[in-house]
């Protein structure tokens, strides 16, 4: 794993500096190869902070029939590599759920549908920008706030073809409550993900 602490102490250091221009990171959400939706993350460091905006929209049609919609936009507020606040909502298929998190003590209290309680302060979100999660027991699944503890199989780096150019990415698989897998390059940049839907179908999230 030295490769994740690496990771994580660019991202630390890349906070601690200057303020950087906003970095945007799109992608598509395919289906068995057919576009579905995108995928949308925007990171603004400033000195210590860092904020983050993600913003899911995908459809899933069968026969001209909407068959599967899922919103989401997530908002997260990190100060020197610690999760400080969140807020997001999202329509899973008609079930709507709002979560937030804010610094409370030396923990964090997470609130799902108004309801609060406590959480520890090594939680991350699955949002899968911060590659921090590879090294933290317990993930935040922002879409209904469930707290879930989560494994890590480092397999190695890989080459991949992203918009007809070689990239050379780390892989690895999460398993949580869901199994996927994600790959990072040397800048800790999510460059693919991939996961099978509980259809058995195939989804990919790959750079526009």
């Amino acid at each position: 794993m030295r490769l994740v602490a690496a990771m994580v102490i660019t991202i630390l250091l890349f906070g601690a500096g200057a303020r950087a221009a906003t970095e945007t990171m799109r992608y598509a959400i395919t289906r068995n190869g057919e576009q579905i939706g995108t995928h949308e993350i925007e990171i603004s460091r400033s000195g210590p902070e860092t904020s983050v905006a993600v913003v899911t929209d995908l459809t899933v049609k069968v026969l001209f029939v909407t068959a599967y919609r899922l919103q989401h936009t997530e908002n997260e507020r990190w100060v020197n590599g610690q999760l400080v606040a969140l807020n997001s909502t999202s329509d899973n298929n008609g079930t709507r759920h709002t979560v937030s998190v804010s610094a409370k003590g030396s923990g964090l209290e997470l609130k799902v549908d108004g309801k609060a309680s406590l959480v520890g302060s090594n939680i991350v979100p699955a949002s899968f920008w911060n590659p921090a999660l590879l090294g933290r027991p317990l993930m935040l699944d922002t879409k209904d706030g469930q707290v879930m503890p989560v494994s890590v199989r480092d397999d190695g780096e890989e080459e991949l073809t992203i918009n007809d150019q070689v990239v050379k990415a780390h892989r690895y698989t999460i398993n949580s409550r869901y199994s996927q897998d994600l790959w990072y390059d040397d800048q800790a940049h999510l460059v693919q993900a991939k996961l099978i839907a509980s259809d058995g179908s195939v989804i990919m999230y790959s750079p526009l």
